[in-house]
């Protein structure tokens, strides 16, 4: 069955028609990608100048975001990731930059994961509530059905993530320098065995992980509050000997223990929130 362009209309070769997809001659297929490269350049080149203009005035406009609404998500996510880069070259993250990247990334439905969020934005947030009015941000507490926290009178909570709980146990490893023992004939048919033994236990100290759920830090404790099966952790504030922020989580030490609590998490602008919290509360 012939085919025809759904452009121009002219008959396609036989052979294009029988053994392709193609649904435009090859004339009009040449002047579609002539367009789409047009229109390519258009779109790169309107990007490009309403993110100077975001810049330059530290706003975004409603008009902006509806030529914005042109562009596709990685487009959208390199003008934001453009903007942030910009705005954090001072090493600060201003209200207003806030606002513009806030503004941005809601008008587009860009989630947290998208923009890196927790890592790129909020350790500014509650930099900038310590400046201005010298508290950390209070965070709505929504846990999952199953899971309550009850929280002490006064109490109010600044940040939260899922963690794993890791405590310094010491682990078995097996035997060392054990030994076979020699067999001695005492008749015909009949050995006795001498000198076997097991050798020395081998132990190493490692994290082993002993519970998981969701951290807290409130302005009395951090918190563990754990999934069904596990055992929850309160450390009171007053108790926090030291504490050491790693890229995969944070370690606390604890007043009448030993041995640290390490909490582990997979981001790391997690970790860096919470030590900035730790940070403040106990500088109190």
């Amino acid at each position: 069955m012939a085919k025809f362009c759904q452009r121009c209309g002219r008959k396609l070769p036989f052979f294009v028609s029988f053994f392709t997809k193609r649904v435009l001659c090859r004339d009009c297929e040449i002047l579609y990608r002539e367009e789409l490269v047009r229109i390519q350049a258009e779109l790169a080149a309107e990007l490009d100048k309403v993110g100077k203009e975001i810049l330059a005035n530290k706003n975004v406009t409603e008009q902006q975001l509806e030529l914005l609404k042109k562009q596709d998500k990685n487009s959208l996510l390199k003008l934001y990731s453009n903007i942030y880069d910009q705005f954090v070259s001072d090493k600060e993250l201003e209200e207003e930059e806030i606002s513009v990247l806030t503004k941005i990334q809601k008008s587009f439905n860009l989630t947290n994961e998208d923009v890196k969020f927790d890592e790129r934005v909020r350790p500014y947030i509650y930099v900038n509530t310590i400046r201005r009015k010298g508290t950390l941000p209070i965070v709505d507490l929504k846990m999952e059905p199953g899971s309550p926290v009850i929280l002490k009178k006064g109490e109010v909570v600044h940040f939260l993530d899922i963690a794993v709980l890791k405590e310094l146990k010491s682990v078995s490893l097996g035997y060392s320098g054990g030994s076979h023992g020699v067999s001695i004939r005492i008749a015909k048919g009949i050995t006795y065995r001498v000198g076997a033994h097991r050798g020395h236990i081998v132990k190493e100290d490692r994290y082993v992980e002993t519970s998981r759920g969701v951290l807290l830090i409130t302005n009395q404790r951090l918190l563990l509050n754990p999934v069904a099966g596990y055992k929850p952790l309160s450390i009171p504030l007053n108790k926090i000997l030291s504490y050491q922020c790693f890229s995969n989580g944070i370690e606390v030490y604890k007043e009448g223990r030993e041995k640290g609590y390490f909490f582990a998490m997979n981001k790391s602008g997690s970790v860096e929130l919470f030590g900035l919290c730790l940070g403040f509360l106990l500088g109190q």
